[in-house]
């Protein structure tokens, strides 16, 4: 249920006209429905809970940066995920506690990585090896230590030099790395790929683990794809009862 729908013709959001809204604050103008956001992050939050797993939900900022809908979510008990100081500051406006944020994306820049660092933020997600030095060299720098996870498909790093990866994050000042992350898309409507590319989490996890890493999470990126035409997408609950089976262990 999305909240937007027609009443005698007319297209009304939470049983409100979309042309009273039109008339009294003008046009063009975004309309979004609280109940909707409500509702449809509940249903996704209850799912992983019933599925026995201790998820931190973080929403894609890229996805809507309206700071009104991001509040909404942090209110809700949604963390951020961010893939540029920009956003990692609409997301810290918007009332996202630090420790709820992970910063993803490729391209981060020094000044960037920095920020995120003075910040606190629950995590940073690098996307290559040099990044990973870069890294480093700032945290080493301020003294602190931080978490770091990575990811692999279309960009990130690969997963067969994720041994290697890890062995040289350990060995640099300043990193800890503690996370796994994986992101294969996030219009996908069939959750086969989804169960192919947890699987190959979870067995790298072991690995990493064998071999000594504190390895304490995992970052699971994507999305469940919604119907633009006659797709139709699996629920949450399916989705969290297959990453319970593939990564809870």
């Amino acid at each position: 249920m999305n909240h937007f729908e027609y009443h005698n013709g007319v297209l009304c959001a939470e049983n409100v006209p979309l042309t009273q809204i039109a008339q009294e604050v003008g046009t063009p103008v975004y309309v979004y429905s609280r109940a909707t956001l409500t509702r449809h992050y509940t249903v996704f939050a209850d799912a992983f809970r019933a599925a026995g797993l201790d998820a931190k939900i973080c929403y894609a900022v890229k996805a809507n940066s309206n700071l009104a809908v991001i509040a909404l979510l942090g209110q809700l008990g949604a963390g951020a995920d961010v893939v540029s100081e920009g956003e990692l500051r609409r997301a810290l406006a918007a009332g996202i506690p630090p420790d709820r944020i992970v910063f993803s994306g490729v391209g981060k820049s020094e000044s960037e990585l920095r920020f995120a660092l003075e910040t606190g933020i629950h995590e940073i997600n690098v996307e290559s090896e040099s990044e990973i030095r870069l890294l480093s060299r700032i945290a080493a720098s301020m003294n602190e230590k931080i978490s770091t996870g990575r990811k692999e498909n279309k960009f990130g790093i690969d997963i067969d030099r994720a041994e290697e990866i890890y062995a040289l994050a350990a060995s640099l000042p300043g990193l800890a790395p503690v996370t796994v992350a994986v992101h294969i898309g996030s219009q996908l409507t069939d959750l086969d790929p989804y169960r192919q590319a947890f699987r190959r989490v979870a067995q790298l996890v072991e690995r990493l683990r064998s071999l000594g890493h504190k390895i304490t999470r995992v970052d699971l990126g994507g999305g469940l794809g919604i119907p633009y035409d006659a797709e139709n997408p699996p629920l949450p609950d399916a989705y969290a009862k297959m990453a319970a089976e593939e990564i809870a262990h």
